[in-house]
């Protein structure tokens, strides 16, 4: 089943990238005039990249350089042909990024500065009897990551975060099976619950 990620490059700029077509492969809009905007933008847009194996241990956070863009020398590289460009970082996280099958996700600086993040799924199906089908895109968080090697210092609770959040789901699914709180009220206490634990951590939520 491979450890997929999915990763967000930043697009100032960056000069290692293979001269390839960059149209959105689920897209047939044009798209020739991407990446030449004459003015500048506020809002960052990201080349939005897969890895199969990139999610295990983080590893790419620490391979990722202006030298090997996609880690093409590790056995969990990035594929080089994006799967989309010119997006916005809640665009990708709001419409691309599958919170179920993706096990990581990485942003990655216009500088090759990598940032991981672990990918937290809200679905509720397998911890509640009353919820039938969660959706997979756009439903979760995404909690910055400090595996060991990467700066900052990781916090041993990076270890415990995963067990925590099974944990935090399946009460959360007897609260609904329960009536306690509605499916959507659940997804509001999920995304409250994950950003009280990431305390100083950056977490990202769809919008």
């Amino acid at each position: 089943m491979g450890h997929r990620a999915l990763l967000a490059y930043r697009r100032d700029d960056i000069s290692c990238r293979n001269d390839t077509d960059h149209r959105d492969d689920t897209d047939s809009s044009d798209s020739a005039d991407a990446g030449t905007d004459t003015e500048p933008n506020s809002d960052p847009t990201f080349d939005l990249h897969r890895s199969h194996w990139g999610g295990a241990s983080f590893g790419l956070a620490r391979r990722i350089s202006a030298e090997t863009p996609f880690a093409s020398d590790t056995s969990f590289g990035v594929t080089p042909d994006p799967v989309a460009t010119d997006l916005s970082l809640a665009e990708i996280v709001a419409e691309r990024l599958d919170f179920l099958h993706h096990e990581a996700f990485f942003r990655v600086g216009d500088d090759y500065e990598t940032t991981p993040f672990h990918v937290l799924w809200f679905g509720l199906e397998t911890d509640s009897d009353r919820v039938e089908r969660s959706e997979t895109v756009g439903h979760g968080a995404l909690l910055e990551a400090r595996p060991w090697g990467v700066e900052p210092q990781p916090n041993a609770g990076d270890d415990y975060l995963r067990g925590w959040f099974r944990g935090t789901k399946a009460a959360v699914g007897e609260m609904v099976d329960h009536g306690a709180v509605t499916p959507e009220e659940a997804t509001d206490y999920l995304s409250a619950r994950v950003e009280s634990w990431g305390d100083d951590r950056e977490v990202i939520l769809p919008e």
